[in-house]
């Protein structure tokens, strides 16, 4: 079993304000929000073996606070800047690749790329995706390369 938790960065700074998009940090209301999201996920989410993130800012300071509410080592959270440029099929490349021994997976990203791809993987899925939302699937394979040939089974969605 793949089980893939994506995350949408909390809210961030408003574009402009510090520097470029990348450099835009959580504001007091994102840290509260993404750690709520974070405790809750993990109340409902078994021990992670991985999580990458973009490397933007605001969205590894959200996978910095969800790694706390794990118990994650923040030195074992891993970046690939895809995540922050790419599109659905560019995380579909990057999830590919990711190592088949750890089964336990959290992405964070931006919109509309991470909403794209709960749509793309759980077509079921129906509403937006706001700001720190959390949803986490279960897939029946072993390997993260046939994700996206895999249905998958719901076990988390937050809000």
């Amino acid at each position: 079993m793949k089980y893939l938790t994506i995350v949408r960065h909390a809210e961030a700074e408003p574009f402009g304000r510090n520097g470029s998009d990348f450099e835009r940090n959580l504001t007091k209301k994102g840290i509260a929000e993404a750690e709520r999201a974070a405790q809750k996920a993990a109340q409902n989410i078994p021990a992670i073996q991985m999580l990458v993130t973009s490397p933007a800012h605001r969205a590894l300071q959200t996978a910095r606070i969800f790694a706390s509410a794990f118990g994650f080592s923040p030195d074992a959270i891993g970046t690939d800047i895809l995540i922050y440029t790419g599109s659905v099929s560019d995380l579909a490349q990057v999830i590919s690749h990711w190592d088949d021994a750890r089964g336990n997976a959290v992405l964070v990203g931006h919109n509309p790329t991470v909403a794209e791809l709960v749509m793309r993987l759980y077509p079921q899925f129906a509403g937006s995706f706001p700001t720190c939302a959390v949803c986490s699937l279960a897939f029946r394979t072993e390997q993260w390369k046939t994700l996206f040939e895999t249905p998958p089974d719901l076990r988390f969605q937050s809000p």
